[in-house]
Order: structure tokens, then sequence, then C-alpha cells
């Protein structure tokens, strides 16, 4: 029998590693539960190109959001995300001292630095995502100007792997209470 073809070139999303990334603002949300403006972006260079388009069309969700603070004392936050869009973007304009239209955002790049965060869901179980850490001039990306932070572990997780010997019981110091010698009639399949 021989197999349908089914694709399989085209059902590879890869995956993305912590890294530089230039990107472009597709879409903008002020989220008013969290004071934030928030920033949907996709990868606009190199080989990972539209791969959040890509995953949006496959899987219904958008897989990047760069979040700016409205709090005022992370003014400086917005203020710094803001010059790198004017240092990525020739003619952009942004009123500094007054109010602005965030959708003037959408269609714009920049650079972002981004940073693995490790968590336990909702389910219980150990995931992962790639998370914005910093905007920065997309030139900086270009030109390998910026560093990687280490990954972030949320929840009780640590970068550290288990212990080889964790569970394991020492009987070398002595009984241990609910253990003791195997007689061979109690070993199963022997």
């Amino acid at each position: 029998m021989t197999l349908p073809n089914m694709n399989l070139s085209q059902a590879r999303t890869g995956s993305i590693d912590s890294g530089g990334y230039v990107v472009k603002v597709v879409n903008t949300n002020i989220d008013t539960q969290y004071n934030r403006l928030q920033l949907l972006v996709d990868i606009a260079e190199g080989d990972k190109r539209g791969y959040y388009s890509d995953l949006d069309g496959k899987y219904g969700f958008w897989g990047l959001t760069a979040n700016l603070s409205l709090e005022p004392e992370n003014a400086w936050k917005f203020a710094n995300a803001i010059d790198a869009f004017r240092a990525s973007n020739e003619g952009f304009v942004w009123n500094d001292d007054g109010e602005n239209d965030e959708r003037s955002l959408i269609g714009m790049c920049c650079g972002v630095i981004t940073q693995k965060k490790h968590y336990i869901g909702n389910d219980g179980r150990k995931k992962s995502k790639l998370q914005v850490y910093r905007i920065i001039p997309a030139e900086d990306i270009r030109s390998g100007n910026y560093e990687v932070p280490d990954d972030l572990y949320a929840n009780g997780l640590s970068a550290a792997p288990a212990s080889p010997a964790a569970g394991v019981v020492d009987t070398t110091a002595g009984p241990v209470e609910g253990f003791g010698p195997l007689n061979d009639d109690d070993i199963p399949f022997a």
C-alpha cells in the first residue's frame, strides 16, 4: 500500500528559540484589565519571517505579544520602546507629550530580544513560551548588538536538573521503616 501525500513539509512549524528578531507590528490592543498596550508582532526578516502569522493561520492563536505598561512608573520603558520605533522607521512620528493613536504603530518595525519562560500550566504540566524581553532598534538586531537573557523559571521551577538520587532510599544507615529483607518467595517471576 502507498501512503497518501500528507504535505509534511507544510505541517512542520519549526520552533523559535530565544534570541533577537526584527519584527513588525501587525495589530494593537489596549488591555484595560492590566493597563497596558499590547503589540502583536511577527518576525519581519530572516528564515523565520511570518512565523506567527503562519502559526495563527494553522492553530488560531497569536504567539508573540509585546506588552507596554501604561502605568506612570513604567513610562521610561514605554519611552525606550518608542525611541526604538523612531530609530527603526524613518519618518515615524509620536507625540511624546500628547495623545497618540496606538494604531499608528501597525506596520512599524523594531527589534525585540526574546526570553524563554518555563512555567506550570493550569493543567499541571510543565510548559514554556517565548516572550518579549526588550524592544530595541532593529539595527541592533541586524548588527548583533544585544544579549539574550537566561531562561526564566516561574512557579517553583528551576534551571537545575533533578538530582539523579532523588527518591532513592539509603538503606546503608540502618533499617528504614516499611523496608526489610525480601524472601525469594516474595519476588514475582523469580
